[in-house]
């Protein structure tokens, strides 16, 4: 025999044989979410991918005549379609920024619905139709067509939705662990407001987007109740009218199923489609790839011997230092990965390019300089395209050398690899200059003793 069972905090009950398919529906969102496949970032996507279904189907079950089609139309290129009328088109767009705003409101999670937000959803969906009435409570009588349960009086209606207020804020809270499963409380505070019914017009579409409001903020996909269904959401609705809430369960139940397995079907498709075109741009590119990778390798070998010059001739110049308070240290930053490599190339931003730094330190002075990668200006770009560029240390503040007006800096400010040529040029004060590893390193240290140290 089914015996009913309360939903904590509202006025509404079940019947308790439909906890084990809701038991186990979210067993089976909570190991999506643990995979990462019910993410925040997740859920976003999936409200993008079904906001237009959700939009015309919401519209339609009250009245709306646009077509799914015509509703993409409106929505995402911003027609005006003629033989429409224009309060159709705008209940289009006003539910398409309502959802948007849910959708912030869901995906920012850190505080809990108000009824301010709830207040802002239906003014957003009656914006520019009816503006007298948007966003502010019914100040009279209204009836619900075809129901034999009629509202609570307009004076009661801030009470009321002051104690609905109260459970969706404890249901969208960030600690939701000992309250009720997320289906229970969104067909709660989806009936709960449908019976208050507490503006002129357009509680049902509030309602919906509550409810879904709700289980996103849970973790949950979104709910479409579509235009086939409006019999028997009507029908379940007025039996929510006497508290119980069975058959509107039921409905989101189902309908939350079919979000998760047709979400599930196209993510598939789209992994589907993504692996063959990862594959395909991967052997059409290929070529080019290899031909990347060999100029890379070339490059690589020939900044990693500068690199190295410049290491063993400050260990030597440290072994040939006799005070401790005169010393050169050296800091190897790694080498430039192959894809950092390719964006400098194609004249592309990297991040963390740094190659290798130089102290100088004699008593109470210091001298650093910073060479880091960079792609070449036009005065190197024919000759090497990556580049190092040295900087120096102005109070605690790297600049590039070339952008430092002061006359006590080195008269090198770049230095390339000469792919063609196999060999090494550099940016100086004097323009562009092809030379040795040996006589670069040479140049830089003996300047800098020389100008920052007075030797």
């Amino acid at each position: 025999m089914n015996s009913f069972k309360e939903i904590k905090g509202t006025p509404f009950e079940y019947y308790e044989t439909l906890e084990k398919r809701l038991l186990d529906l979210d067993h089976r969102v909570q190991k999506m979410r643990q995979a990462g496949a019910l993410s925040p970032q997740v859920l976003r996507r999936i409200h993008n991918f079904f906001k237009i279904k959700g939009i015309y189907h919401s519209n339609a079950i009250e009245g709306n005549e646009l077509t799914i089609g015509e509703t993409r139309l409106v929505v995402e290129m911003g027609m005006t379609l003629a033989g429409k009328t224009l309060k159709d088109q705008a209940e289009a767009k006003n539910l398409s920024e309502a959802l948007d705003f849910m959708e912030e409101l869901a995906v920012s999670n850190t505080s809990p619905i108000l009824q301010r937000d709830l207040r802002q959803i239906h003014a957003l969906i009656l914006k520019d139709i009816e503006t007298d009435f948007a966003g502010t409570y019914r100040t009279g009588a209204v009836k619900i067509s075809g129901s034999e349960f009629p509202p609570p009086d307009a004076q009661k209606v801030p009470i009321e939705m002051d104690e609905l207020s109260t459970y969706i804020s404890q249901v969208t809270s960030s600690d939701t662990s000992e309250l009720d499963l997320p289906i229970l409380c969104a067909a709660a505070a989806h009936a709960w407001l449908a019976q208050i019914h507490p503006f002129v017009d357009g509680n049902g579409r509030t309602a919906r987007i509550l409810m879904n409001l709700i289980l996103m903020r849970r973790g949950y996909p979104i709910c479409i109740i579509t235009r086939d269904d409006r019999l028997r959401y009507y029908h379940a609705l007025e039996d929510s009218q006497a508290s119980d809430l069975t058959l509107l369960i039921e409905l989101i139940y189902e309908n939350v199923i079919e979000s998760l397995e047709e979400w599930e079907k196209a993510a598939a498709e789209q992994r589907q489609h993504q692996e063959w075109l990862t594959s395909i741009t991967r052997k059409f590119q290929q070529p080019e790839l290899n031909r990347a990778r060999n100029e890379y390798e070339v490059w690589r070998r020939a900044m990693e011997l500068f690199k190295s010059y410049y290491k063993q001739t400050v260990d030597a110049w440290n072994e040939n230092l006799a005070l401790g308070s005169v010393s050169l240290k050296f800091q190897d930053y790694g080498a430039l990965h192959f894809e950092k490599y390719l964006s400098l190339r194609d004249g592309r931003s990297a991040k963390r390019t740094w190659d290798f730094g130089i102290e100088f330190r004699r008593g109470g002075n210091r001298a650093r300089y910073l060479f880091f990668y960079g792609y070449a200006d036009y005065r190197l770009r024919q000759r090497a395209k990556v580049i190092l560029i040295i900087a120096k240390d102005i109070g605690y503040n790297y600049e590039q050398l070339q952008d430092i007006t002061q006359s006590n800096i080195p008269d090198i400010y770049q230095v390339g690899f000469d792919m063609e040529e196999q060999t090494f040029v550099a940016l100086t004060i004097r323009g562009v200059k092809e030379t040795k590893v040996e006589n670069l390193a040479k140049l830089f240290l003996e300047q800098v003793v020389e100008r920052d140290f007075g030797v």
